[in-house]
């Protein structure tokens, strides 16, 4: 694990991670383990993932429900480099095509605390960037789950 690292989880980490890749039931340390650094603070996530999560009632939404202090305000800070990121990337919002509008807050949460995004999207194409695609222009490191699990040294049996 790196010490003192900060990762800004987005809504796609928590949905697909736990609901597809690694559920709860199959594995039952992982959760807790990401819970322990939502605890100090090495993962957040901005209030807009939670109300993204919030929007299907299921066990996803249940278990972020039950951590409050895994989500954060937008701070000012976080809204003056959400600025950045959409000057940067003014087509990582919008109408349709599945875009999540707590992208720009995710990546700006990684910058303001100098961190990593953690997100399940894929890169895209430059004119329909994706979280990967804006993290690649603005610099900002972004792992997927899995690279976010091998960055703690997290093994499973």
């Amino acid at each position: 694990m790196t010490l003192g690292s900060f990762y800004s989880f987005d809504t796609s980490a928590y949905i697909n991670g736990q609901r597809d890749q690694f559920p709860p039931d199959l594995f039952p340390q992982l959760w807790p383990q990401i819970d322990a650094l939502a605890v100090v603070w090495q993962v957040q996530s901005v209030d807009v993932v939670r109300e993204e999560l919030a929007k299907k009632d299921d066990d996803v939404h249940v278990w972020a429900k039950a951590r409050p202090y895994l989500f954060v305000p937008l701070s000012e800070d976080v809204q003056a480099s959400t600025k950045e990121v959409l000057r940067a990337c003014p087509r990582l919002i919008g109408v349709g095509n599945g875009r999540s509008g707590a992208d720009p807050f995710v990546i700006a949460l990684a910058m303001c605390n100098d961190g990593v995004v953690v997100t399940d999207e894929s890169p895209k194409h430059p004119s329909n960037p994706r979280i990967p695609d804006a993290c690649e222009v603005l610099g900002v490191r972004c792992l997927n789950l899995v690279g976010f699990i091998r960055e703690q040294g997290w093994t499973f049996t």
